[in-house]
């Protein structure tokens, strides 16, 4: 979420229309937001304090039970800014999921609009108070918003470093695993064309972009009309000067021998993959319609280790899905070791409106064991993640340096190129240090980063 600056009521209003923009959830909601801000420069100007606003946006996640209870809270602290004038209206995947629930609870919204609505947002702007009450909630099988290409200052306004930005290549999804409510709140799966792509990455890298980070719900199964997730990526090397190029979030059925050989052969193409596994029983994985087996994940694993030099991995998974026995839970941390994630993104399962899993399945594992599964798995995982980055402490590295530590401003966060995080001291701090290339030793290593000092020659 982006963090919101102290507010006041008596704060002056801007001598123009002004809006306001939160953001909850993923990197493809900062990204969405990021497209609303542009949609709404043409009749507005962005302001980083609600209380200035004369629309207050929030831009919302369906994927976890607190999200939405954020969002609730929030809204009640904005009640007095609503009562003063200002227009509140939910975007994004919660709109899209609870719907008109939003606009009966006497909560302070005036619109709900869904990730495929954006381009209305222009015209609420100057919206009489009529409109109050309306909802935009049409899902589209077409729209990419590949038109809109947000700018340098634009991607700035969500990230810390200004070395790395995240690029949305692919909109929905058409898989429908039964844990997941993304293809009820972002619609079936279309792609943006390669060109348009192009341009906003070479956009970026012109701007001093080094990094960029593909994002799709299915994002290796891009398709736009002949091209495949393959052909973007050649695309993108071929015809963009970005030094990295990442991406995320993938499904392990769609991964051709191909892309890893790609990855291998070309260093702009870093060795990072973030391939979910979300459980490691195939009684599991059938009931959360996953189509693939523990096994035939286990094989391509096997598969970018040896064809992918000094490959990271990283997984998410989740624990206490419906059915899931205590020989189901052993089985995915059987997984999990046999494929030694170097990361893992790991959750409680919790149910979601309007899912297969809602529908069809008991949430019948009780809280207290979903808990210490959970906690049994990370336990599992940092040690393996605290044993694979030791691997590194005494090699000499390079990294590309991007931004201050926040736990030590005189230190830097760095990252290898398989996208391990390196925290080092730098020899000096200059305007050319945000993307440069900085060799050094590795020293230590935790669970979540290793430790460096600068080689000097």
């Amino acid at each position: 979420m982006s963090k919101p600056e102290p507010e006041t009521l008596t704060t002056p209003k801007a001598p123009s229309k002004q809006f306001y923009i939160e953001t909850y959830g993923c990197q493809m909601n900062e990204y969405d937001s990021l497209l609303a801000g542009k949609i709404l420069e043409s009749n507005a100007t962005q302001t980083p304090n609600a209380a200035e606003a004369d629309i207050i946006l929030l831009n919302t996640c369906a994927i976890r039970e607190n999200a939405h209870q954020k969002v609730y809270n929030r809204l009640r602290e904005l009640s007095r800014f609503h009562k003063a004038g200002a227009k509140v209206g939910i975007l994004g995947c919660m709109a899209q999921n609870l719907r008109e629930d939003l606009l009966y609870e006497n909560l302070p919204v005036d619109f709900i609009m869904g990730p495929d609505a954006l381009r209305n947002l222009a015209t609420l702007v100057d919206s009489p108070t009529a409109d109050a009450g309306r909802s935009f909630l049409n899902l589209s099988r077409v729209e990419t918003y590949d038109d809109i290409v947000p700018t340098f200052e634009h991607h700035m306004r969500y990230r810390e470093s200004k070395v790395t930005a995240s690029v949305t290549i692919q909109r929905g999804c058409d898989n429908f695993c039964a844990f997941c409510v993304v293809p009820y709140t972002r619609g079936r799966e279309r792609s943006r064309p390669i060109d348009s792509i192009v341009a906003e990455v070479q956009s970026l890298a012109d701007s001093g972009v080094k990094t960029v980070i593909l994002l799709g719900q299915n994002v290796n199964s891009y398709h736009h009309e002949k091209a495949r997730f393959i052909d973007l990526i050649e695309a993108l090397l071929a015809r963009t000067t970005i030094p990295r190029i990442y991406f995320t979030s993938p499904h392990p059925k769609d991964f051709p021998v191909e892309l890893f050989d790609l990855m291998a052969s070309e260093p702009r193409f870093c060795n990072q993959v973030h391939m979910p596994l979300q459980a490691g029983a195939n009684k599991t994985l059938k009931r959360m319609k996953r189509n693939y087996t523990r096994e035939e994940f286990l094989e391509i694993v096997e598969r970018v280790r040896a064809r992918v030099p000094d490959v990271a991995l990283s997984t998410d998974v989740i624990v206490g899905f419906p059915g899931e026995s205590d020989a189901d839970f052993e089985e995915t941390l059987e997984v999990m070791r046999k494929a030694d994630f170097d990361a893992a993104f790991m959750f409680a399962y919790s149910e979601r409106k309007g899912t297969i899993a809602q529908r069809l399945y008991p949430d019948d594992v009780p809280e207290a064991v979903k808990k210490e599964r959970l906690a049994r798995m990370i336990d599992l995982q940092l040690k393996r993640s605290h044993t694979n980055n030791l691997r590194y402490v005494g090699q000499k590295v390079e990294v590309m340096a991007e931004q201050p530590s926040r736990r030590n401003a005189a230190e830097w966060i760095g990252r290898l190129r398989n996208g391990r995080r390196v925290v080092f001291l730098p020899r000096s701090v200059t305007p050319e240090l945000p993307g440069s290339l900085v060799g050094l030793e590795i020293t230590g290593a935790s669970s979540q980063v290793l430790h460096g000092k600068e080689i000097y020659e």
